[in-house]
Protein backbone atom coordinates (compact mmCIF):
# COMPACT_ATOMS: atom_id res chain seq x y z
CA UNK A 1 0.00 0.00 0.00
CA UNK A 2 2.94 2.51 0.85
CA UNK A 3 4.31 1.26 -2.06
CA UNK A 4 1.65 1.99 -4.27
CA UNK A 5 1.24 5.98 -2.53
CA UNK A 6 4.88 6.79 -3.04
CA UNK A 7 4.46 5.66 -6.81
CA UNK A 8 1.15 8.16 -7.09
CA UNK A 9 2.93 11.09 -5.23
CA UNK A 10 6.04 10.68 -7.24
CA UNK A 11 4.13 11.03 -10.25
CA UNK A 12 2.04 13.96 -8.63
CA UNK A 13 5.44 15.36 -7.87
CA UNK A 14 6.79 15.05 -11.57
CA UNK A 15 3.85 16.49 -13.01
CA UNK A 16 3.71 19.52 -10.69
CA UNK A 17 7.12 19.83 -11.39
CA UNK A 18 6.79 20.02 -15.09
CA UNK A 19 4.19 22.92 -14.47
CA UNK A 20 5.88 24.89 -12.48
CA UNK A 21 9.27 24.52 -14.94
CA UNK A 22 6.60 25.98 -18.03
CA UNK A 23 4.95 29.01 -16.38
CA UNK A 24 8.57 30.08 -15.00
CA UNK A 25 10.29 29.84 -18.20
CA UNK A 26 11.67 33.35 -19.38
CA UNK A 27 13.83 32.45 -22.17
CA UNK A 28 11.37 32.67 -25.39
CA UNK A 29 10.76 35.74 -27.25
CA UNK A 30 7.72 36.97 -28.93
CA UNK A 31 10.05 38.68 -31.99
CA UNK A 32 8.91 37.15 -34.99
CA UNK A 33 11.39 34.74 -36.48
CA UNK A 34 14.23 35.71 -39.04
CA UNK A 35 15.39 33.35 -41.30
CA UNK A 36 19.05 33.12 -43.14
CA UNK A 37 19.59 33.74 -46.59
CA UNK A 38 20.98 31.02 -48.58
CA UNK A 39 24.49 31.22 -50.23
CA UNK A 40 23.57 30.75 -53.80
CA UNK A 41 26.86 28.66 -55.12
CA UNK A 42 26.38 28.22 -58.84
CA UNK A 43 23.64 27.86 -61.61
CA UNK A 44 23.90 25.41 -64.51
CA UNK A 45 21.80 25.13 -67.48
CA UNK A 46 20.81 21.35 -67.23
CA UNK A 47 17.75 20.95 -70.22
CA UNK A 48 16.29 23.13 -72.54
CA UNK A 49 15.69 26.23 -70.88
CA UNK A 50 15.90 24.09 -67.34
CA UNK A 51 18.25 25.55 -64.83
CA UNK A 52 19.95 23.86 -61.69
CA UNK A 53 20.95 26.25 -59.41
CA UNK A 54 23.30 25.62 -56.33
CA UNK A 55 22.58 26.73 -52.61
CA UNK A 56 24.45 26.28 -49.37
CA UNK A 57 21.64 26.60 -46.61
CA UNK A 58 20.98 25.60 -42.91
CA UNK A 59 17.36 26.50 -42.02
CA UNK A 60 16.55 24.59 -38.63
CA UNK A 61 13.67 26.86 -37.86
CA UNK A 62 10.78 24.50 -37.16
CA UNK A 63 8.82 26.38 -39.64
CA UNK A 64 10.61 26.95 -42.66
CA UNK A 65 7.99 26.99 -45.92
CA UNK A 66 11.13 27.21 -48.87
CA UNK A 67 12.46 29.36 -51.01
CA UNK A 68 11.44 32.32 -53.32
CA UNK A 69 13.26 33.40 -56.83
CA UNK A 70 13.55 37.09 -57.87
CA UNK A 71 14.48 38.07 -60.99
CA UNK A 72 15.83 41.22 -62.83
CA UNK A 73 17.75 42.81 -65.68
CA UNK A 74 20.16 44.12 -62.81
CA UNK A 75 21.26 42.72 -59.50
CA UNK A 76 19.86 45.34 -58.13
CA UNK A 77 16.63 44.74 -59.15
CA UNK A 78 16.73 40.86 -58.47
CA UNK A 79 17.44 41.94 -54.82
CA UNK A 80 15.29 44.20 -53.81
CA UNK A 81 11.88 43.51 -55.39
CA UNK A 82 8.94 46.01 -56.00
CA UNK A 83 6.30 43.70 -54.32
CA UNK A 84 7.70 40.41 -52.75
CA UNK A 85 4.82 38.97 -54.43
CA UNK A 86 6.31 39.16 -57.75
CA UNK A 87 8.62 36.70 -56.86
CA UNK A 88 8.30 32.51 -57.82
CA UNK A 89 7.93 30.56 -55.06
CA UNK A 90 9.09 26.64 -54.58
CA UNK A 91 6.22 24.13 -55.38
CA UNK A 92 5.47 22.80 -52.19
CA UNK A 93 6.05 19.77 -50.28
CA UNK A 94 9.67 20.15 -50.74
CA UNK A 95 11.25 17.53 -51.47
CA UNK A 96 13.51 17.74 -48.33
CA UNK A 97 14.21 20.12 -45.36
CA UNK A 98 17.71 22.03 -46.02
CA UNK A 99 19.06 21.84 -42.68
CA UNK A 100 22.34 20.12 -43.25
CA UNK A 101 25.61 22.07 -43.70
CA UNK A 102 25.83 20.99 -47.35
CA UNK A 103 25.21 21.88 -50.89
CA UNK A 104 21.44 21.49 -52.27
CA UNK A 105 20.29 22.37 -55.68
CA UNK A 106 16.87 23.77 -56.87
CA UNK A 107 15.49 23.20 -60.30
CA UNK A 108 14.45 25.90 -62.04
CA UNK A 109 11.79 24.80 -64.82
CA UNK A 110 9.06 26.57 -67.27
CA UNK A 111 6.87 24.06 -66.75
CA UNK A 112 4.97 22.87 -63.85
CA UNK A 113 5.40 19.14 -62.93
CA UNK A 114 7.10 16.42 -60.60
CA UNK A 115 11.06 17.30 -59.95
CA UNK A 116 13.21 15.57 -62.50
CA UNK A 117 15.47 13.26 -61.71
CA UNK A 118 19.10 14.19 -61.30
CA UNK A 119 21.37 13.50 -64.31
CA UNK A 120 24.81 12.73 -64.24
CA UNK A 121 26.65 15.59 -62.55
CA UNK A 122 24.17 17.02 -61.18
CA UNK A 123 23.47 17.97 -56.89
CA UNK A 124 20.97 14.63 -55.94
CA UNK A 125 19.97 16.87 -52.93
CA UNK A 126 17.01 18.87 -54.82
CA UNK A 127 15.17 20.90 -52.43
CA UNK A 128 12.53 21.80 -54.74
CA UNK A 129 10.97 22.67 -58.46
CA UNK A 130 10.38 26.52 -58.86
CA UNK A 131 8.66 27.08 -62.14
CA UNK A 132 10.00 30.22 -63.78
CA UNK A 133 11.44 31.29 -67.27
CA UNK A 134 15.14 32.04 -66.90
CA UNK A 135 16.71 34.01 -70.17
CA UNK A 136 20.32 34.27 -70.29
CA UNK A 137 21.73 37.65 -68.80
CA UNK A 138 18.90 37.85 -65.78
CA UNK A 139 19.77 38.05 -62.30
CA UNK A 140 18.52 35.60 -59.63
CA UNK A 141 18.49 36.21 -56.10
CA UNK A 142 16.79 33.99 -53.55
CA UNK A 143 14.91 34.66 -50.07
CA UNK A 144 14.23 31.65 -47.50
CA UNK A 145 10.39 32.33 -46.20
CA UNK A 146 9.21 31.24 -42.47
CA UNK A 147 5.62 31.25 -41.48
CA UNK A 148 5.51 33.55 -38.23
CA UNK A 149 3.20 34.54 -35.71
CA UNK A 150 3.78 38.11 -34.36
CA UNK A 151 2.28 37.15 -30.05
CA UNK A 152 2.85 41.06 -29.36
CA UNK A 153 0.31 42.12 -31.60
CA UNK A 154 -1.40 38.94 -32.51
CA UNK A 155 -1.25 39.05 -35.97
CA UNK A 156 0.28 36.50 -38.27
CA UNK A 157 2.01 37.08 -41.23
CA UNK A 158 1.80 34.36 -43.78
CA UNK A 159 5.48 34.14 -44.70
CA UNK A 160 8.40 36.89 -43.52
CA UNK A 161 11.27 36.71 -46.11
CA UNK A 162 14.97 36.65 -45.03
CA UNK A 163 17.18 38.93 -46.31
CA UNK A 164 18.39 38.44 -49.97
CA UNK A 165 20.60 36.18 -51.13
CA UNK A 166 24.27 36.75 -53.20
CA UNK A 167 23.20 37.15 -56.89
CA UNK A 168 24.22 35.15 -59.84
CA UNK A 169 23.56 36.10 -63.40
CA UNK A 170 22.11 33.66 -65.68
CA UNK A 171 24.60 32.29 -68.28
Amino acid sequence: MNLFLSRRMSRFFSILLLIFSLFSCYNYSTNRIVTTPPTLVGITLIGTGVYELRLRAGNPEAFFSGYTLYTGSTSDASRNPADFSSGKACELPLNMLPNQPKEYSIEVNPTAGPLAVPGAGENTNRVCKIVATLNSGDYVTLRSSVISLDLNSGTKDIYVFSMPSNTLQVP
